[in-house]
């Protein structure tokens, strides 16, 4: 009986470390954190063209577009407490968002095609359902390059 009591102390110990998170978990976390950073950068260049009233408001759009990315990205995530990786994902860099106009515009455009390019390579692998939301997110940051570059590239 003495044996049994003395591992008893060590409590939760004696189990060993958790578990680390499966890879779609670890995809999960990192795509819910390219999209924060997205959206830190959408946030930081609207000041940035308020000036111009369209541009205000196609930012304003694509920022609400972001965030609905981020709440079904988020939804997705179950991490059991306890476990290796649940705490929050590590911040990844931000966006440099130039103060003029055409270059913030510019730097919100590339941003878009490498978070798209990303995401579409992330896919093999992934549960399917997952795989057809980052499919579905992928296409969207795919379609704000043209509409960021028509904005930039306008008079």
């Amino acid at each position: 009986m003495i044996p049994l009591l003395a591992s008893a102390c060590r409590g939760v110990q004696v189990l060993g470390a958790p578990p680390p998170a499966p890879p779609d978990v670890r995809q999960l976390r990192t795509a819910i954190s390219a999209e924060r950073v997205l959206i830190a950068g959408y946030r930081a260049a609207i000041p940035r063209v308020s000036a111009d009233a369209s541009a205000s408001a196609a930012l304003a759009g694509l920022l609400a577009e972001h965030e609905q990315h981020l709440a079904q990205l988020s939804s997705r995530l179950i991490v059991p407490a306890g476990s290796a990786d649940s705490a929050a994902p590590k911040a990844t860099a931000a966006i440099p968002i130039p103060a003029a106009m055409p270059a913030a515009l510019a730097a919100l455009a590339t941003a878009e095609q490498a978070a798209s390019h990303r995401l579409a390579t992330q896919l093999l692998g992934m549960p399917p359902s997952l795989a057809q939301l980052l499919a579905s997110i992928s296409a969207s940051e795919a379609t704000h390059v043209p509409v960021l570059d028509a904005l930039w590239r306008s008079p």
